[in-house]
């Protein structure tokens, strides 16, 4: 058996495995537990986005809170929604918050950018373990994320061609800068 064979045998598994166990497996375990207040900004996004027959999945939503080298710290976010038309399909969103404390003390998340970024068929974030740096124009954040994307030899809810997603946040919006 080639090396490409047991690793494709070897992510098949995984994959069927968290099927095997129910739905909160698809949840990052190591995600940081997500603000309340934080929540109710993804739910209130989530409503924005969705069809009538789309739900957000909640357990899968993951939160890292990151420290921008030369800038203010971030609140980065992936979450799903699922069922969108009344299908099996799901989107996997990836959001940018600005936490900032209030007059009051407590800590306020305001929405920087939204993009869709990954989706049956296409690719899945299996794990928000962001990097982030400034870019070269100091002006720019640069994220970048892993995933699996779908291969040839795939179904559509089984990627497994690792990739890096490039993204930029710059003047308050999200750019992809990854080669489709």
């Amino acid at each position: 058996m080639t090396n490409h064979a047991a690793f494709r045998l070897f992510t098949l598994w995984a994959h069927l495995s968290l099927l095997a166990v129910g739905p909160t497996a698809w949840a990052q375990p190591d995600s940081e537990p997500a603000p309340a207040v934080l929540l109710k900004q993804i739910e209130h996004l989530s409503e924005l986005l969705r069809d009538p027959y789309a739900n957000w999945y909640q357990e899968a939503t993951m939160v890292q809170q990151v420290a921008v080298p030369g800038g203010a710290p971030l609140a980065l976010v992936v979450f799903t929604l699922e069922g969108f038309g009344g299908a099996n399909g799901h989107s996997q969103y990836f959001a940018v918050f600005s936490p900032e404390e209030g007059r009051d003390g407590n800590v306020h998340y305001t929405l920087l950018d939204v993009l869709p970024i990954a989706g049956r068929g296409w690719r899945g974030v299996w794990e928000l373990n962001a990097r982030v740096s400034r870019a070269q124009d100091s002006y720019a954040t640069d994220i970048h994320l892993d995933a699996l994307a779908v291969g040839e030899d795939d179904a559509p809810n089984f990627p497994s061609v690792p990739v890096t997603l490039h993204l930029r946040l710059k003047d308050g919006r999200l750019q992809e800068l990854t080669r489709r």
